[in-house]
């Protein structure tokens, strides 16, 4: 299939807060048609959770990705790593290619890094994530960091605040992979999961010399035509 037969699906959590040039939410961030939908009860408070997610949420998922389907999307993706927790459900539902998560890709880059390497993720908040989100794509050299300490990022998320300073943002990023290389300085890669980092991708790369890899990854990975527009 070619670049211009693909439309991207996205399942968006109903948020307000902005979403700069390189994340999922912004349209700019591919170079093929894109289409987006906010399911309604999926939120941060819902989806980026300790407990499991609710059936209402997930069938607002379901739903949603079967309107963006009849709308001509051929893969489907979501803007919440966290939704890795339920990817085996909503691919049994969705008929095109599913990609819920950065975290997909785990298995591959624990095989292609060594099993024995740590994998750092650095995910929205590490106080959550665990090895229950992952599901069947969990490695047991993965190693957890939130950016929740940091000044911006963390803050504007929770709080879904309408303006976003990028550079503190960036900086964020930087101070949270920088503690688990830090713990872990044998690492070879960083994940990305939550779909709010890649705008930092570049940032983070030049700054440690360590490839990055994040839900434009994931979606390369199923379709390689799905890049981003700024530079790699």
């Amino acid at each position: 299939m070619s670049m211009a037969s693909h439309k991207l699906g996205v399942l968006m959590l109903n948020t307000r807060f902005p979403r700069p040039m390189g994340d999922i939410g912004h349209s700019g961030s591919f170079t093929c048609p894109v289409e987006f939908l906010t399911v309604p009860y999926a939120t941060p408070g819902t989806v980026v959770s300790h407990e499991a997610i609710q059936p209402h949420v997930v069938q607002g998922f379901i739903e949603g990705a079967q309107s963006l389907i009849e709308s001509g999307c051929t893969l489907i993706t979501t803007s919440c790593g966290f939704a890795c927790a339920i990817h085996d459900e909503l691919e049994r539902a969705i008929p095109v290619p599913f990609v819920s998560s950065a975290l997909n890709l785990i298995p591959t880059l624990a095989k292609q890094y060594g099993w024995h390497t740590t994998l750092p993720v650095i995910t929205y908040d590490g106080r959550v994530l665990s090895k229950r989100h992952f599901g069947r794509f969990w490695s047991n050299n993965v190693v957890i960091q939130g950016i929740e300490a940091g000044q911006e990022l963390y803050s504007v998320i929770k709080n879904d605040c309408t303006v976003l300073n990028t550079q503190l943002a960036e900086q964020d990023v930087i101070d949270s992979v920088a503690m688990v290389l830090e713990r872990y300085p044998s690492s070879k890669a960083i994940v990305f999961e939550c779909t709010n980092l890649p705008p930092y991708r570049q940032a983070v790369e030049k700054r440690f010399g360590l490839p990055v890899y994040d839900i434009f990854s994931a979606l390369d990975s199923v379709t390689p035509h799905l890049q981003l527009h700024t530079a790699r």
